[in-house]
């Protein structure tokens, strides 16, 4: 009886990894296709530039390889529980990283159009709609 409880023990945790795995490659997916999908609308703010071309090619195909999962709302919870988890505070890490990026492009630090991060681009584009909204106009929604 209790090499049956061992071996379904041993069976759970093989399989733990590659969830975890999958849970990870489907949320780094889901990140690009959303990043990909802000910079799409809001790219006149941004301008014409290969990093941005960049990043909305990844988004474009992270969109692509979601569809043909299929994503859905269960999946993405289920994933969302994993991966709590795994990297607890990580959605705080990136807020902070986040935020230092868009102090910087509101202080008046350039974005490099040719190598800039999609974080990079996610940040000047916060921070110029931000500049927009504060100078009266409206920001970008």
């Amino acid at each position: 009886m209790q090499q049956k409880t061992d071996t379904r023990l041993a069976r759970a945790k093989a399989k733990a990894p590659r969830n975890l795995a999958a849970a990870r490659n489907r949320s780094l997916l889901r990140g690009r296709a959303a990043c990909g999908a802000l910079l799409r609308q809001r790219s006149p703010l941004l301008g014409d530039s290969p990093a941005l071309a960049a990043a909305l090619q990844l988004g474009e195909i992270a969109g692509a390889r979601l569809a043909s999962i299929p994503d859905t709302v269960e999946l993405c919870e289920s994933d969302r529980a994993l991966l709590a988890r795994d990297h607890a505070g990580a959605e705080d890490i990136f807020k902070a990283r986040l935020s230092r990026l868009v102090r910087q492009y509101r202080d008046g630090h350039e974005l490099d159009p040719d190598n800039a991060s999609t974080a990079e681009l996610l940040a000047a584009h916060v921070a110029r709609a931000a500049s927009g909204a504060a100078a009266g106009g409206e920001a970008p929604g």
